[in-house]
């Protein structure tokens, strides 16, 4: 009977030990089918939304502060900031335990560049990553699960994927989604006053006009005309306001030597003094120049030769690689018009490729918004029929992104997660900005 009460002595303090410790262990944020995943992975993904989040509240709306009473897509900062992380953890799993499954690996290189990567991120910040309690091994596993999420992208749409995307139907994304243009910018006014701007603005419609007038009947590639007189134009203006700069300059310095010669004269100590401090300051590089011309005097004939034959041989190989890489489509931008929708049509940029989308093809028109006048042209897309072969990475992406984020969301939900409670307490989107806010006061102080 003792001994039976020792047993159930011990058990007890077994539970009492893991309410005080074990239970409220904070080293991981979640399991996923069992498997603890380490907060560190779980606080770096939230450090990185937050930051994108910030600079977003920025950008759009010029939000310095008080981050916490936003909103973004309906939620508050904080709930968004620490259920984006959730669910980007979560993803982590999914993506590392469907690329163990798959049998794909890491090769060496990519190894060392992703410890390259992690190396310099951690001599750049490591001192914010311990201050919110994110280690390199963590750092080390988002890193690496980006690239398996690459990997695994590839694995099903890249050439020799088990869902292949043809050259013929990333073509035909481009034809569908794709709009290809040319554009003449001018600015508008910048003045604060109103008769002013509105001169201003007369003129800069005017000219607008005159480019536009000069377009008329042009093709999209002859458009390259107007753009070059254009140009002209602009070198032309930039010529005469230099004139005009340098001609106020030797005015002004003339005037500035006349007082320099009637400051000489009342104080010569002064100007001999300036006059030493000069030649002082030369003295070194004289001495050191005539000691490197007595070393190699007798060499400087043969030296100079042959850099003169270096110089003309590398002149003739910029020129040769300049011509290889000269571009064949200057002057004009492909945008896939097909991920606009929303919000982002609504934007200033949107509300413009909105209008060339309304274009003919090998239409001029003017366009306006509220800092510039335009002069749009819109091309042909099917012309372009390189463009996959050239950026087929980017327009794969663009093209299977959607229907890829789909494949992990449903490894997601294949996995059974537990998330740990007092972790998710601990880690909260306001700790890890008071962290940081810390980190950079320290750092600055």
């Amino acid at each position: 009977m003792a001994r039976l009460k020792k047993v159930a002595a011990l058990l007890a303090a077994a539970v009492i030990a893991c309410s005080a410790a074990g239970c409220s262990d904070t080293s991981y944020a979640l399991t996923a089918d069992d498997e603890q995943i380490r907060a560190g992975i779980y606080l770096d993904y939230m450090l990185n939304e937050m930051s994108y989040q910030i600079s977003m509240l920025y950008y759009n709306e010029g939000i310095t502060s008080d981050y916490f009473s936003q909103e973004i897509e309906g939620q508050s900062f904080s709930d968004y900031i620490s259920q984006t992380a959730l669910q980007n953890t979560k993803e982590y799993a999914a993506i590392t335990k469907q690329f163990d499954e798959l049998g794909l690996e890491i090769t060496d290189d990519e190894a060392a560049d992703i410890s390259s990567t992690v190396n310099d991120a951690w001599d750049s910040q490591s001192g914010l990553y311990e201050k919110e309690g994110i280690s390199k091994e963590s750092l080390r596993e988002v890193y690496l699960c980006t690239l398996k999420r690459e990997k695994l992208f590839n694995y099903f749409y890249a050439e020799g994927g088990t869902e292949e995307v043809s050259d013929e139907d990333l073509q035909t994304y481009i034809n569908d989604n794709y709009l290809r243009y040319k554009s003449i910018s001018i600015s508008k006014s910048y003045s604060d006053d109103e008769e002013t701007a509105e001169a201003e603005n007369e003129e800069n419609m005017a000219l607008r006009d005159e480019y536009l007038e000069m377009a008329q009947g042009l093709s999209f590639e002859e458009f390259d005309q107007v753009i070059d007189a254009y140009d002209e134009y602009l070198d032309a203006q930039s010529e005469d306001s230099e004139e005009s700069t340098d001609s106020d300059d030797s005015s002004s310095d003339s005037e500035s030597e006349e007082s320099a010669d009637s400051e000489d004269s009342s104080s010569p100590s002064d100007s001999e003094s300036a006059t030493d401090s000069e030649e002082s300051s030369d003295d070194t590089s004289s001495v050191a120049g005539d000691s490197s011309e007595e070393e190699s005097t007798a060499d400087e004939t043969d030296e100079s030769s042959a850099a003169s034959d270096e110089s003309s041989e590398s002149d003739e190989s910029s020129d040769e690689s300049s011509e290889e890489e000269e571009d064949p489509y200057p002057n004009e931008s492909m945008v896939n018009f097909g991920l606009y929708e929303g919000e982002d049509l609504e934007s200033t940029y949107g509300q413009m490729l909105s209008a060339i989308n309304d274009l003919e093809i090998g239409e001029a028109a003017a366009y306006e918004d509220d800092n510039y006048y335009y002069i749009l042209i819109k091309g042909d897309v099917t012309e372009r029929t390189d463009y996959a072969e050239d950026n087929r990475d980017d327009v794969l992406q663009e093209m299977k992104s959607e229907e890829f984020q789909t494949k992990v969301d449903a490894w997601v939900e294949e996995m059974s997660f537990t998330e740990n409670e007092r972790a998710m307490e601990r880690y909260t989107p306001q700790e890890v900005y008071d962290r940081q806010e810390e980190y950079y006061a320290e750092l600055n102080g």
